[in-house]
């Protein structure tokens, strides 16, 4: 039977190197301080206890060891199958597997069996709300996170139901963690609501350093990195011991602030923290290619990847995709990057990791639509609007630079979907409707987007210049009625005084407009009454002498008078001016 309370003490100073605590409690403590290899390392040595297998099994599933996870759960249940925790650890891997109707069967299995104590049917609710939640991404959807903060949130009444004396402050920080946790992937983008229960949590045990951390995300989310920083290091006062604040740190301080020296000692402090493994060398990796020493990143690379073979930390295998792109040999990045979508957990992934896959698939002829989706899936992960136009933009960017406009035009619509309405500005609609779809020839919908730019921006020329230049090629017979009354509205913007153009800049557009008009009514459709019509403005817009002259005779050749658009023909020529 589980210990029905495991203290999650933070640990006051860091363990040297070499000394690992060896009782189950030790290893829980180690899971939730982040610290997952080296939880694994010592529930490992307890696989046949009851109480250790559901830790040890979670522990698996948070490195993306799903079918090393599965079998420690599978194991436990045979067993016991009655076990709740072990069912919640299988309802856990059948998410893990898509199972999402088999997995809600075996959590509702494993809270029928949680008992009767108001503690212990907690703890087991607390179990199901966060696995559901650690599966479920704004991506895959798999699971039911309305579940799982319905779960939840039953946890927390149950617990601040009972005398303050008896409520275990640890279990309390934990279940609001989760709560908020799932409050957020329920609503993506609204932090508010996460960020009290993340508060509550400390306020339950100020050495809950999860909830600090995860307080950290939310400014991470909104690109606020003074915030991010001074978070990640509340955590670390909260708990010295928590693995992913010193990862963060190291990690911030290694790419973002490009600052070894201030690395380093995180670097230091995670590997005291960590049992022996080839992974340890992941630091002499990333020294290297923060040196732009990308040669020597990816031999050390291959090397955990050979020594620790399944056990290799799935980070390895980005960085040596990120080294390998960064040595102009984008193609052979592609495994490794595949190698580490398939070994990171769902939560482990970041946005940053779809673009480095939409980076490493944009050379290779056929992988377009793949390397589209890998920039769509980034936005989708990012909480923010304006972090997902920023990914989307350097996605568009890329595939403009390689001269695939269709596939930039189509990322640069989606920003025009994605950014708040107010937010928008004509460079957005700019950059989809010309720089994607016009020159690529997607002439159709390069008029959707500048047809929309008019309606938002009604004095920028472009928007009916190029709203026109697209119809007439799409629609040149104006079947759809989409190419004269473009035309129209061009004029009209031109003779406007919206329009600010330099007079014989306007004059000339409107010259060239009305004349191709003129050309369309009496070549194509025979039409001598429009014709005219459009003839006339032409003439009186026309600066050059000899083309005034030319439109003149026009005119006259089609019984007009110049000068006098009103007048009626005398006769309808056989034919107008050609092409």
């Amino acid at each position: 039977m589980m210990k029905k309370t495991i203290h999650l003490l933070a640990l006051g100073v860091l363990l040297n190197a070499g000394v690992y605590a060896q009782s189950v409690e030790d290893g829980v403590k180690a899971y939730y301080n982040g610290n997952y290899a080296s939880a694994v390392s010592i529930l490992e040595k307890h696989g046949d206890k009851q109480e250790a297998a559901y830790w040890l099994a979670e522990s698996y599933f948070a490195q993306g060891k799903n079918a090393l996870g599965k079998a420690a759960a599978d194991k436990a249940l045979a067993a016991k199958p009655g076990d709740a925790y072990s069912l919640v650890a299988k309802g856990h891997y059948l998410l893990l597997e898509n199972k999402a109707a088999e997995a809600g069967q075996s959590f509702e299995a494993a809270i029928a069996a949680a008992g009767k104590k108001d503690e212990d049917k907690a703890k087991v609710l607390n179990a199901v709300g966060n696995a559901v939640t650690k599966v479920y991404n704004n991506i895959d959807k798999v699971g039911d996170i309305k579940y799982a903060v319905a779960k939840l949130e039953e946890a927390k009444n149950l617990v601040m139901g009972m005398k303050e004396k008896s409520r275990d402050p640890k279990l309390l920080a934990d279940i609001n963690t989760n709560l908020a946790d799932a409050t957020l992937k329920a609503n993506p983008g609204d932090g508010s609501k996460a960020f009290v229960l993340y508060q509550d949590a400390i306020n339950a045990d100020p050495g809950f350093g999860k909830a600090e951390y995860r307080k950290a995300m939310i400014f991470k989310s909104q690109n606020n990195g003074e915030l991010y920083v001074q978070t990640l290091e509340k955590a670390l006062t909260a708990n010295p011991a928590y693995y992913p604040a010193l990862s963060d740190l190291y990690d911030y301080y290694i790419y973002t602030a490009q600052d070894a020296a201030k690395a380093k000692p995180y670097g230091d402090k995670m590997v005291a923290l960590l049992p022996p493994s080839p992974n340890n060398e992941y630091f002499k990796a990333v020294g290297a290619y923060v040196t732009k020493n990308y040669t020597g990143a990816i031999t050390t690379g291959k090397d955990i990847i050979a020594k620790a073979g399944e056990q290799a930390d799935p980070r390895v295998y980005k960085l040596i995709g990120y080294s390998l792109i960064e040595n102009k040999d984008t193609a052979a990045a592609i495994p490794f990057v595949e190698d580490y979508f398939k070994n990171q957990t769902k939560d482990g992934i970041v946005p940053k990791d779809y673009i480095l896959k939409g980076i490493a698939y944009s050379t290779t002829p056929g992988k377009e639509a793949e390397v589209v989706k890998t920039f769509m899936d980034a936005a989708a992960l990012d909480t923010t609007a304006i972090g997902k136009a920023k990914i989307l933009e350097e996605g568009a960017q890329l595939f403009a630079k390689a001269g695939k406009g269709a596939l930039a035009g189509d990322l640069y619509a989606k920003i025009l979907e994605v950014k708040p309405a107010d937010k928008l500005t004509i460079n957005d609609y700019f950059n989809a409707g010309f720089t994607g779809y016009y020159k690529s020839g997607q002439y159709d919908k390069a008029w959707k987007v500048f047809d929309a730019a008019r309606t938002k921006f009604p004095n920028w020329n472009y928007g009916y210049m190029l709203s026109y230049n697209s119809s007439k090629i799409f629609d040149s017979t104006n079947a759809q009625n989409i190419m004269v009354t473009d035309g129209d509205k061009y004029i009209a913007y031109l003779q406007s005084p919206n329009d600010t153009s330099a007079t014989t800049t306007k004059r000339a557009e409107i010259f060239k407009t009305a004349l191709s008009l003129a050309i369309f009514y009496i070549n194509e459709k025979k039409d001598t009454p429009n014709g005219l019509k459009y003839l006339h403005i032409a003439h009186d817009n026309a600066d050059d002498a000899a083309a005034k002259a030319q439109v003149a005779e026009y005119i006259k050749g089609l019984g007009g008078t110049p000068g006098a658009p009103n007048a009626e023909p005398a006769k309808a020529p056989a034919s107008g001016p050609k092409k």
